[in-house]
């Protein structure tokens, strides 16, 4: 794996990702959030902004150093798992032995703050194609200024098949990493005592997002 720091002199291109318009969408989307260059709020987010975002889509909240749960799931995010992915750590969607790699990733989204971008791949077999995809992770801000939420996405090339897929960190690719460099509440503010969000808060904000058939 082979990290970016993004500066302005890269080429955009050069970035996971960054030839995929769902992405670009809700990056873009994300960025007219940021008042002032703060990290956006959760709070900010509103559904209808990014339709076509919404079935790739997800919300993380930070429960531990470099564990996240997932508040909200986007559809197709239930198509990769087989299952509802509400609640379900964001380890689940990947390899045991990637999962170290993932929990460093997403730390860095959270504290730094961080843009991450990273390259998947999800090996093929004979009951299921051979499937590579792109996550993105975007910081936001909590009721209480710490970056303990994160608005993300997964999409992928072609169909996932019908058994659930995992995935790896592309070897040899590049990684987007890319500090964001403010000075916000820090995540730490967590280890005290917190109420934890109830689904029910969540659900509703991103309606149509996951289907439950």
């Amino acid at each position: 794996m082979k990290i970016v720091e993004d500066h302005p002199q890269r080429r955009r291109s050069d970035l996971p990702g960054a030839d995929n318009a769902t992405l670009e969408s809700l990056e873009r989307y994300w960025q007219a959030l940021r008042h002032a260059q703060r990290v956006p709020s959760r709070n900010d987010i509103e559904p209808s902004q990014i339709d076509d975002v919404l079935p790739h889509a997800f919300i993380l909240q930070r429960v531990a150093p470099g564990i996240a749960r997932m508040r909200v799931a986007g559809q197709k995010l239930h198509d990769l798992l087989k299952m509802d992915a509400r609640g379900m750590p964001l380890s689940t969607f990947f390899l045991p032995d990637a999962k170290d790699e993932i929990a460093k990733l997403v730390e860095a989204a959270f504290s730094e703050p961080a843009i991450i971008s990273v390259p998947l791949n999800s090996p093929g077999s004979i009951v299921r194609p051979h499937l590579t995809g792109t996550m993105l992770l975007l910081p936001l801000r909590d009721d209480k200024g710490a970056t303990s939420r994160i608005l993300g996405a997964i999409v992928t090339d072609g169909q996932p098949g019908s058994r659930p897929r995992r995935f790896e960190v592309t070897k040899g690719a590049r990684v987007r990493h890319e500090t964001l460099g403010l000075q916000l509440a820090s995540v730490q503010t967590l280890v005290q005592p917190h109420p934890v969000e109830t689904q029910d808060r969540d659900r509703p904000a991103l309606r149509l997002v996951v289907n439950n058939r």
